[in-house]
């Protein structure tokens, strides 16, 4: 029969047992998961639901679906704030490119449309020069022809005295007088019209430099700008290999959570098998936590203790320090006292190990930190009789006791590690001791009706069936969010390609540049000095024609002179007999008029020879500076070779520089990983013991907890009994005599040895199971570090990728090469022939004839042939070259 109390008990799992619905509105969401707007549709609203699903499911007691949806809601979140940053730097920085790339348009536009205004004032520049060096010869021939009218003039002025003023002015030519005033004042207009020609001319070639200078001004601005924006794309650049490293370690992430998913659903099946059996053992976990809480709180009051203690040995080793620090002073000074010092410091290392003894019979842990204590303060003693040895280490000994202070300072951070690990594990076992009573009373309710425990086993398995189909939603959409951020790498993997092409014809561009800067420069040289060699041969060309100018009109009176003494002759024939005096008179001023006209041809020659000497001398004058060119040209190309060299071995030295800097970081992490490895094994080491032996001390208190357990549940069904047969009493059991009897020593003794066997096969089964725990572990890692090795992929389709680029950049390379070596053909022929035409020039001086016609411009066909004759002009001068055909 089953008594009221046991119907009521029963009753009561029932009403426990109904589940209480969920609080939560579901919403079909119709929105297709492609079609989100990962900016704006995932925002806080979405979080806030997400959220508050998981507090749905922790009131429902459902904490392993809230961990797992937090979990993927918390690394949504972290990619959504990666990919909103993203899209805000890529709206920031794209109208900085477009802007500079529209910059970079018109400065083009600007060099074309300059370089075509320059070769059009060129043009003009030439034509202007060419009519001015017509004008300025014909200026000379009327001036010329104007003098020999004059000396004519002034020769027939004596004989034609008896003239009028017309005829005194213009002598025989009195009938040419208008002709003669209208040519004068042609030319006088033809000079102000060359005069308002060069000045416009000076005014174009001043606009002219102030272009270049504009253009100049711009190449320079255009130069900074193109660093700027090659500072910009390595920005750009460490940005996308900052975001390809965060997206390679979220994939990491998915890929740890996905094992570890796989793992806890393995556990999730152990456990559901273990609990079937371990249903007997929670009664006695009840009172083993009880008695876990008794020896938390005692170990914590012992932590207490023994941090005062620790308080306590730090002063003493502050104090011991300071003795340390007197005794060196002092050491100096006499060599009596560090006896007595040695034994002050042997006093507090034996009160040291005192206290280290004491520790290490309270707790392996503190004994540990003891030890090291003890071991830094041997460490003192022998570095105190090193400095008694010799002087000279003092340094050294300084730099130990740094270190013994970082120790130190890394043990008190030890100790608050601990500190808090045992905080932590308070809180476990808090939540152990929740997590049991709940599993109490899921074990009342099985052991109550098994019917309701199979029914809650199919409710439960159709809960893993929804959150497995959960998951898999879950997994679809992680491969669509890794899908869209492949699409994202690939977009910004083609920006990259364009910003790497831009660079390129902008390095080109450069190159462009500075070849062309320096042939103007190189044609700025060279017009300077033909220039200047075009001056000298101007001046001495006008000092000889000057020369000759005089010369023949010298000759040409002396002839007037011996026409007019002949006719005097002729005329005077008939006096003869009279005028012999005269005559031999005149005989001596002809021969003297004939010396004289020796000499002047003597001087003649001499001036022809000097001529000729300047000539030669002039021609090897061309040779030496053709030389000089041909050496500077060298000098260039080498220069220009070396500073290439030397941009790329710049190059490679800061690769280098890149690569040894990534090392040494790497190595310096890998150092600090493998001391903190090594810590934490040292601490997980000394817990182990500490816990072997807390284990074997309360071994012993676990069997008589066994032991009294059982007496007491015997005692109680023995009570029950006899108030079930007090309160229905029959004629059987009435007049029996109640006896209670213990169990016999031996029988005692046989159960503790079954319960101690039963305690030794747990611990050795606990031990096993850790054992395997580990080698598990270090399994896992092992295969992690293979897989984080291993190549993806990504990386296969990358070295694809890398690969076609640098065949498509050994093609350019080529073609660049090729292109180069043709330009250098060129640039070769281009020199042979201004090489060739200069020799022409130096060979034939350019002499003004006054009889020959003047070089008109019709003698060149178009503005190319004349600069290839008329190289180039300054524009502060009125001379320029013109070659003969």
């Amino acid at each position: 029969m089953i008594s009221k109390k046991d119907k009521k008990k029963i009753n009561k799992p029932k009403e426990t047992d109904i589940e209480e619905p969920l609080i939560f509105n579901e919403i079909m969401d119709e929105a297709d998961v492609l079609e989100l707007n990962l900016f704006t549709d995932i925002n806080e609203a979405f979080f806030n639901e997400a959220n508050r699903v998981v507090q749905v499911l922790m009131e429902a007691k459902r904490n392993f679906e809230a961990s797992r949806i937090k979990r993927y809601t918390d690394i949504i979140f972290n990619l959504h704030r990666l990919y909103v940053d993203e899209v805000i730097d890529n709206d920031f920085l794209r109208p900085r490119i477009v802007s500079s790339e529209n910059k970079l348009r018109l400065a083009l536009e600007l060099t074309l449309t300059s370089e075509e205004a320059v070769q059009k004032l060129k043009e003009a520049l030439g034509d202007a020069w060419k009519e001015s060096d017509s004008s300025a010869l014909r200026e000379q021939l009327v001036q010329e022809k104007l003098q020999e009218v004059l000396i004519k003039c002034d020769g027939l002025g004596d004989i034609n005295s008896g003239l009028t003023d017309d005829a005194a002015e213009f002598g025989h030519l009195a009938k040419y007088k208008n002709i003669i005033l209208r040519e004068r004042d042609r030319l006088a207009g033809e000079v102000i019209d060359l005069e308002k020609r060069l000045a416009t001319n000076r005014y174009y070639s001043e606009n002219l430099e102030y272009i270049i200078r504009n253009n100049e001004d711009a190449m320079s601005k255009m130069a900074s700008r193109a660093k700027f924006a090659e500072g910009e794309r390595l920005n750009v650049e460490s940005k996308l290999r900052a975001l390809m490293k965060t997206m390679e370690e979220q994939k990491d992430a998915h890929g740890k959570t996905m094992l570890k998913l796989d793992i806890t659903n393995r556990d999730l099946a152990e456990t559901m098998r273990k609990l079937s059996k371990k249903i007997s053992d929670y009664e006695r976990q009840r009172v083993r936590l009880d008695k876990y809480r008794s020896e938390v709180n005692a170990l914590n009051k012992t932590m207490h203790k023994y941090e005062e203690d620790i308080a306590d040995l730090t002063k003493n080793q502050k104090n011991n320090e300071e003795m340390i620090k007197q005794l060196r002073l002092i050491e100096k000074e006499k060599s009596n006292t560090v006896t007595q010092l040695t034994s002050k410091l042997k006093k507090s290392i034996e009160d040291q190990n005192n206290a280290t003894t004491r520790l290490y019979k309270l707790n392996r842990k503190v004994m540990m930190f003891n030890s090291e204590i003890l071991r830094h303060k041997n460490n003192i003693n022998s570095l105190e009789k090193d400095v008694l040895n010799a002087n000279g280490r003092t340094d050294d000994i300084r730099r130990i006791k740094e270190t013994l202070q970082r120790e130190r300072d890394s043990l008190r951070s030890d100790i608050i590690k601990l500190s808090n690990t045992m905080a932590d594990f308070k809180h476990d076992m808090m939540l152990k001791a929740n997590m049991i009573s709940s599993l109490n009373l899921d074990i009342n309710k099985l052991n109550v009706k098994l019917d309701e425990a199979y029914i809650l086993k199919s409710k439960a398995e159709k809960e893993r069936d929804e959150m497995a189909q959960e998951m898999e939603t879950l997994h679809e959409r992680i491969e669509n969010y890794q899908d869209q951020i492949s699409l994202k790498t690939s977009q910004v993997n083609d920006l990259t390609e364009k910003l790497h092409e831009k660079q390129r014809e902008v390095h080109n561009f450069k190159k462009q540049l500075e070849s062309v800067h320096s042939e103007k420069m190189m044609l700025h040289r060279n017009l300077e000095n033909t220039t200047q060699e075009r001056d000298n041969f101007r001046i001495l060309q006008a000092k000889s024609g000057h020369q000759i100018q005089q010369l023949t009109t010298e000759i040409s009176a002396n002839e007037v002179k011996i026409n007019s003494l002949n006719l005097k002759i002729e005329h005077l024939n008939n006096h003869i007999k009279e005028l012999q005096s005269e005559l031999k008179n005149k005989e001596n001023l002809v021969t003297g008029l004939r010396k004289d006209m020796r000499e002047m041809k003597a001087k003649n020659e001499m001036l022809s020879k000097t001529i000729s000497n300047d000539e030669l001398k002039f021609m090897k004058m061309g040779h030496e500076l053709e030389e000089m060119r041909k050496e500077r040209n060298l000098v260039g190309l080498q220069m220009v070779r070396r500073n290439d060299e030397i941009v790329v071995i710049k190059e490679k030295l800061q690769i280098a520089q890149n690569a040894l800097d990534n090392g040494t970081t790497q190595y310096n992490q890998r150092v600090e990983d493998i001391r903190l490895l090594k810590k934490e094994i040292s601490n997980l080491h000394t817990e182990s013991v500490c816990l072997k032996h807390a284990i074997k001390s309360t071994a012993d208190m676990r069997k008589e907890i066994v032991r009294l357990q059982r007496s007491l549940n015997q005692e109680r069904i023995r009570i029950r009994a006899l108030t079930e047969d007090a309160k229905t009493p029959t004629g059987v059991h009435r007049w029996r005599i109640l006896k209670g009897e213990d169990p016999k020593k031996f029988q005692l003794l046989e159960k503790l040895q079954v319960l101690q066997k039963r305690a030794l096969k747990q611990s050795i089964e606990n031990s096993n199971i850790k054992n395997k725990f580990a080698e598990a572990q270090k399994t896992n890692e092992t295969l992690k570090r293979m897989l984080s090795h291993m190549p993806t992929v990504e990386i296969k389709h990358k070295l694809v990728v890398q690969q076609r680029i640098n065949r498509q950049m050994t093609k350019k390379l080529k073609t660049l090469s090729a292109e180069r070596s043709l330009d250098m053909i060129e640039w070769n022929s281009r020199q042979f022939n201004y090489a060739g035409k200069l020799n022409g020039m130096e060979k034939f001086p350019l002499i003004p004839k006054p009889e020959t016609n003047i070089a008109q411009p019709s003698e060149f066909e178009g503005p190319q042939k004349y600069l290839d004759c008329a190289l180039f002009s300054d524009a502060d001068t009125n001379t320029s070259l013109i070659c003969e055909k």
